[in-house]
């Protein structure tokens, strides 16, 4: 089909499903086609908001390349009533079962600040809780609050797999995520002319603790930055990866590949 497959940790693939339905089954048939190779290319859809699991589900279907995140991103609805929005993401995972591998995307988001940072660590740390008490990883969001983020994870984070998802600070705060055992998922952005920080930061990530991912629809890599990206996007990204990881591509997607298998199921 032509289209470039590879592991994409993290999308938001509802929007895609929606908004352009012919590409979306292009790009499931491509992915279903290269889960018979040994690779086996993952897709995790990640969720943003209360009682969305449901909704995702109908839309995008059961397949054994797609994994499914339930989490409550840090915006207004969730916020407004954060113990309303937990309880309903409790009544979510119960819902999903077995089709939930892992709690997110959820965390702190102080550029665009839509709450207080109280307020949003109470969002944050009940998420942190559901992922401990399910055995289940956690795709954390964290912009401009690096400090509160780690804080929070290591008062409560325990020992599941935490992936720090659309990674956007520099090399010291890389090595301060790995020193604790989190996985880095890098995006587009990584290929964005003021992203040197990112640049050097994905030099220092081990092989084993490292992810890629479109965030789909946003953060599409350049030359196409500012247009809505889609996994079939992701393959620029890899390319970019590999060149200042000075590592083979193939080498890069097989092992991203087992990390996502190895965190998601």
């Amino acid at each position: 089909m032509g289209l470039p497959v590879y592991t994409d940790s993290h999308a938001h693939l509802s929007d895609l499903a929606k908004g352009q339905a012919e590409v979306f089954q292009e790009l499931m048939a491509a992915y279903a086609e290269a889960w018979q190779d040994p690779m086996k290319p993952l897709l995790v859809d990640i969720g943003v908001e209360a009682g969305d699991f449901s909704r995702r589900l109908a839309l995008l279907g059961r397949h054994p390349f797609l994994r499914f995140s339930l989490g409550l991103w840090p915006g207004e609805p969730a916020l407004a009533d954060p113990h309303a929005a937990l309880a309903s993401l409790a009544r979510d995972l119960e819902l999903a079962g077995p089709d939930a591998a892992a709690i997110g995307e959820c965390g702190l988001d102080y550029r665009h600040m839509e709450a207080a940072a109280s307020v949003q660590a109470l969002l944050f740390e009940g998420q942190v809780a559901l992922a401990r008490e399910g055995n289940l990883p956690l795709v954390v969001h964290s912009r401009e609050a690096f400090a509160d983020t780690l804080a929070i994870l290591e008062g409560g984070a325990g020992s599941m797999p935490v992936i720090i998802h659309c990674f956007g600070y520099g090399p010291s705060e890389a090595r301060a995520f790995l020193d604790r055992g989190y996985f880095l998922s890098f995006a587009g952005n990584l290929s964005y002319k003021k992203a040197q920080d990112l640049r050097e930061a994905i030099v220092l990530v081990p092989r084993e603790r490292l992810l890629l991912e479109t965030d789909a629809p946003y953060m599409n890599p350049e030359p196409r930055r500012g247009k809505p990206s889609t996994p079939a996007d992701i393959g620029r990204t890899y390319a970019l990866a590999a060149e200042l990881r000075h590592e083979p591509i193939e080498d890069l997607s097989q092992s991203i590949s087992e990390n996502a298998r190895r965190i998601f199921g």
